[in-house]
Formats: C-alpha cells, sequence, structure tokens
C-alpha cells in the first residue's frame, strides 16, 4: 500500500510540465516594445535551464527581479506578471525550473526542487559581469511562492521577497495533502522528498523569514483551496505578526490568484467547469476542439491583474 501511494504521488507531482493544449501562453510578442533576451544556466543536477531577460527600453538601472513560477507551468504561464514589473522600470528575469517547458529534466523532481533551481538560478546570475552592481529581487507564485520565502536562507543579499500563494515548506504541503486516514502516508512521502533533494527539503518560511531582514511581502486568499490559508499562510500570521520588514496582506474571493481581479477569478473559475463538462460529454477530444474551445476565451480577462494589488508589490519592491 505505501508503494502504491508513493507512486501514484509521483505519478503526479514528478511529471513533466509541458506545455498544456488547454491554456493559452502569452509570450514577449503580445506586448509591443517589450524585450526579450534568452539565457540558460546548468543545474547543478546536470540539464540546462533555459530563462529569458524581459525588459523595457527604458528600465531602471541596477535592479533586477526574479520572478519563480509555479508547478505543472513554466514562466510563459505568468507573462502577465513579468510584462507588469518590466512595464513598471524593472528588468525582469524569469526561467523554466527542472522538468518544465523549456527547462531539460525528465520530471520536476519534487516540491523542493523549486528552491532548489532558484538557488542554482541565484547563484549563476551573480556571476554575471554585467549584473555585479545590481541589486536582486525575487518575486514567486505557489512552488515559486514556496523558493521565494525560503532563498534568503541561501542568498542573504536579495533586497526583496514578493510571494503569492506560496506553500511555507515541503512538509507543509504534504500534511495538507495527507490528511485523515492519509495522515499515514506523510512519512512516506516525505521521505521520497528527502531523497530528491536532501539540502533542500527542510527549509521552512517560518523559520526563514524570522530570521532575516529581507523586505518581504507576503499575499494568500482565504479562499485558496490549491494552497490552504489555514495550514500555511496563518501560521506565518502566528509566527511573523509584528515583524517590521514582513508584511503579511490577505485578501478574499481570488482563490490561487490573488494578484489577480475576482472578475478574472470567477471567469477562469468559468472556463475550468466548462471545460470539464465538455470532458465529461466527451466533445473535446480531438485537438481541432480543443483549439476551438481555447479561442473562445478573452485570456486577457482571464488574466486581469489587480491594480490594488500591484501597488501594495510596487510599494515593497520601489523601496
Amino acid at each position: 500500500m505505501f508503494k502504491w501511494v508513493e507512486n501514484k504521488f509521483k505519478s503526479i507531482v514528478y511529471t513533466r510540465a509541458d506545455k498544456k493544449d488547454y491554456v493559452f501562453y502569452f509570450s514577449g510578442k503580445d506586448f509591443e516594445g517589450l524585450n526579450v533576451k534568452p539565457f540558460s544556466f546548468n543545474s547543478s543536477l546536470g540539464h540546462k535551464m533555459q530563462g529569458y531577460f524581459y525588459y523595457y527600453n527604458s528600465f531602471k538601472p541596477n535592479r533586477l527581479i526574479v520572478f519563480d513560477h509555479g508547478m505543472w507551468s513554466g514562466h510563459m504561464g505568468y507573462m502577465k506578471e513579468i510584462e507588469m514589473l518590466a512595464r513598471h522600470g524593472y528588468l525582469v528575469y524569469s526561467y523554466d525550473h527542472t522538468g518544465c517547458m523549456e527547462s531539460g529534466g525528465d520530471f520536476t523532481n519534487g516540491f523542493a526542487q523549486s528552491l532548489h533551481d532558484l538557488d542554482n538560478c541565484l547563484s549563476a546570475l551573480e556571476k554575471l559581469s554585467e549584473l555585479k552592481d545590481y541589486e536582486i529581487s525575487v518575486m514567486g507564485h505557489s512552488w515559486g511562492g514556496y523558493s521565494t520565502m525560503n532563498i534568503s536562507a541561501l542568498h542573504p543579499k536579495i533586497k526583496h521577497v514578493v510571494a503569492l500563494s506560496g506553500f511555507i515548506s515541503v512538509r507543509a504541503i504534504i500534511n495538507q495533502s495527507f490528511s485523515g486516514f492519509k495522515r499515514l502516508f506523510r512519512g512516506r512521502i516525505y521521505e521520497c522528498e528527502k531523497k530528491s533533494n536532501p539540502s533542500y527539503v527542510d527549509f521552512c518560511a517560518e523559520s526563514t523569514l524570522a530570521n532575516t531582514d529581507v523586505k518581504a511581502l507576503i499575499i494568500h486568499s482565504k479562499d485558496d483551496k490549491t494552497v490552504s490559508y489555514k495550514h500555511h499562510f496563518k501560521r506565518l500570521l502566528d509566527t511573523l505578526d509584528g515583524k517590521k520588514n514582513i508584511r503579511l496582506l490577505t485578501v478574499d474571493k481570488k482563490g490561487h490568484n490573488p494578484n489577480y481581479t475576482e472578475e478574472a477569478c470567477k471567469y477562469k473559475n468559468q472556463y475550468f467547469s466548462e471545460r470539464q463538462r465538455l470532458l465529461k460529454k466527451g466533445l473535446l477530444n480531438t485537438k481541432e476542439a480543443q483549439e476551438d474551445f481555447v479561442a473562445k476565451f478573452d485570456w486577457d480577462k482571464m488574466t486581469e491583474q489587480d491594480p490594488l494589488i500591484w501597488e501594495e508589490i510596487f510599494e515593497v519592491l520601489d523601496n
């Protein structure tokens, strides 16, 4: 039974995350004037990690934001966020994690791999002579939120942390995912994660953020069903409330996308509900049917960014 559960877990988490035919991906070409420059680095696991610098011509000198994407996606799933940062005047670098999109790796290598990859990424960027005088800040969502909340323990010189809907630790996301009678399997799943990333598996944002002076903004929605508010953000509130360099911002009715507008979140939910309905009826079984379905929806509306949330983000990053 324990081996079956481990294999089932790996079939979900330890897989390739390539482009999905039911998602529309924006690219740099969709934003007039946005410059795109490729830059790859080597993972300590031995494969190539592909990423890109994004910027408008009048970007701020000596400031770099590294954007870290969520699980089962790639950085192109976050082009609206990346463009928002670039439009505000930042040089932005974002890359695909291990096993994702354009980067190498046969699979994502588990929950802790995003921290492993971000460590490799920052080490590579810090060696670039053209960035030697740059202040580096990090921003991430979900899987990338976990890595950004914990990266200051490995790179204490980073200037800012912005985390959206991040899980605080590998143990915490395992405990959330394996509740009730499934708690019996938590130890087996943790050992699987530890085997994959022994040097990274035990980082926890509660202790990392408690022991850093980095200015941080952590945002989470109360109704997030993917990364539970109770299991993650509430623990940060209990531990870090009152720490002057940490801003903990609670929102509601945003699900797993606290930087989206409420309307965008509702529209996104409608999209996936309709897709599920058509899948059950067998009406999306061909590539053409899938493409037609995706084309019927307004993806700008579905990814619309909340200006009030971005005011909070820029207030942190600009200082």
